[in-house]
């Protein structure tokens, strides 16, 4: 599953390590029926971890 998840980011020219970090860190704040928006195709990097 992780090794799809890493593809999916290498084909949306995404660094999985800050997509896998990002991810982790922002989890819980989102509601089940936005998780959608996680997914490498989809995931937009959180103001926080840009102004790091």
């Amino acid at each position: 599953m992780l090794y799809s998840l890493f593809a999916s980011c290498k084909i949306n020219n995404i660094d999985p390590y800050t997509w896998l970090k990002d991810v982790l860190e922002n989890i819980q704040e989102y509601k089940a029926n936005r998780l959608c928006e996680l997914l490498p195709n989809r995931w937009k990097i959180s103001e926080v971890n840009v102004k790091n």
